[in-house]
């Protein structure tokens, strides 16, 4: 192959890439920059939810853990034995525990009820419907936008949108560097600052975007590639016979206070996080936990008890587990880095929040390429009004959400996302067909005349 044939193909490659570049961009950037800087609030979760709700939280440590059998027995009798429920510790001694109990009549009416009490006096400090909570609602925007239906697959889609658009960009602008010293900006025009500054920070920001757009689209896309790629969930406890009926295994007693004090001499390494007592008949405790200064999803880490023993049934050691499990496990934790401590969470706030900022200068860089031709039109609105327009309508709509959802639940939000999703979508579709129905007329009435 000739130099010039080989340039000219370089070209069409390059021309190419920066159409799939230009495109992806476009329609997935306002999902991605959306999903960036909730993710950057989303990173801080817990810490918001404690820091507004101190006296759920907040206990004085005593010397000694008192028994929580009257505590969880009397909860059973309010909420139901037969319903799913856990008690979820806390590795601070100056926190409070707490008992989870699932509440569902139905498709529109879901509660996750937690009862806050202090686990030195074993008084109850309040109670609140999760599902109502800002945690709750911070997460479930960005993990799955409100969409109840397919809101996670949307967001994996967006993953990968992010992962075509970083390899894209990379291939279309990895010369940059060797053409113009790192972080000079040109300040001509608009348009090629923010050319250079969506260069600059896409190359820099390189490796954490790919980490963020393969975890993310795994993440999103899971219920799908799970059964194919992994199978069953790693590390599942799968019980032999059962031992009891299940009416008996929902009743039993169990003394979480001695469960978690042996947990800790059984498998010391781990920070037990929840106990969940088996519904199946198999009359076991699971304790899930971490194992410190490992970089595997939270709470993973699991040791099964007997109820009644509370000796040990099954472990699941994810650092001796088979490579797979350990890719499996590493996946959330790479997506979140909620595995080292808060500065590595201010890290990933400040690459999330730039991620959101390749999403805007990728915009105004197309904005400020279309102008000239959109200059002539009726609805023609300049750069700066039209960014604060969608900025506002964007903050608006999330607020709004998070208001219901704190206010009524999940179910409501995620109706009103729904309905107006799939109908703008309907109405587009209508739209576009109505508009082709129009063109053909027109050309038929055309060729008639000719």
């Amino acid at each position: 192959m000739s130099q010039q044939a080989r340039s000219d193909k370089e070209r069409t490659a390059h021309k190419k890439m920066w159409v799939v570049h230009n495109w992806v961009g476009l329609y997935a950037g306002v999902v991605i920059a959306v999903l960036s800087l909730t993710g950057v609030v989303a990173l801080f979760k817990h810490e918001i939810d404690e820091g507004l709700n101190p006296s759920l939280y907040k206990v004085t440590p005593g010397e000694h853990y008192t028994s929580i059998i009257p505590i969880i027995d009397s909860l059973r009798n309010v909420y139901g034995a037969e319903n799913h429920y856990q008690v979820k510790v806390s590795p601070r001694s100056d926190k409070s525990w707490s008992a989870g109990f699932l509440e569902s009549s139905g498709p529109l009416s879901y509660k996750d009820w937690e009862i806050f009490f202090n686990p030195y006096t074993g008084k109850i400090l309040g109670k609140r419907d999760y599902a109502k909570s800002l945690g709750y609602a911070i997460r479930n925007i960005h993990v799955r936008l409100y969409e109840g239906l397919y809101g996670r697959q949307i967001v994996g889609l967006a993953g990968i949108a992010l992962l075509i658009s970083t390899v894209t960009g990379f291939w279309i602008y990895g010369g940059f560097m060797k053409k113009q010293l790192f972080g000079v900006i040109r300040t001509k025009n608009l348009r090629i600052k923010m050319a250079d500054y969506h260069k600059l920070i896409g190359i820099t920001t390189l490796l954490f975007n790919l980490v963020i757009a393969i975890t993310g689209a795994w993440l999103g896309l899971q219920a799908y590639l799970q059964p194919v790629v992994v199978g069953d969930r790693p590390g599942t406890y799968k019980p032999d016979e059962p031992v009891l009926s299940k009416e008996e295994d929902a009743s039993f007693s169990i003394d979480f206070t001695a469960a978690y004090k042996q947990a800790r001499v059984l498998f010391p390494e781990l920070k037990p996080r929840y106990m969940m007592p088996s519904t199946d008949g198999s009359r076991t405790l699971t304790i899930m936990g971490s194992v410190p200064r490992t970089a595997f999803e939270r709470e993973k880490f699991l040791l099964t008890l007997d109820k009644k023993d509370l000796s040990e049934v099954y472990r699941y050691d994810i650092r001796n587990a088979p490579l797979g499990d350990k890719v499996f496990y590493i996946q959330e934790s790479m997506h979140f880095g909620d595995y080292a401590g808060i500065w590595l969470k201010i890290l990933y706030a400040f690459f999330g929040i730039t991620s959101g900022f390749l999403s805007l200068t990728g915009f105004i860089i197309y904005l400020k390429r279309t102008e000239k031709g959109r200059r002539d039109k009726p609805k023609f609105v300049e750069l700066k009004p039209l960014l604060l327009r969608w900025t506002a309508v964007i903050l608006i709509i999330c607020t709004f959400l998070i208001s219901l959802n704190v206010t009524f639940g999940v179910v409501v939000p995620s109706l009103i996302v729904i309905v107006s999703l799939y109908a703008s979508i309907l109405f587009l579709v209508i739209r576009a067909l109505v508009l082709y129905t129009k063109r053909r007329k027109l050309r038929n009435v055309a060729s008639n005349h000719e």
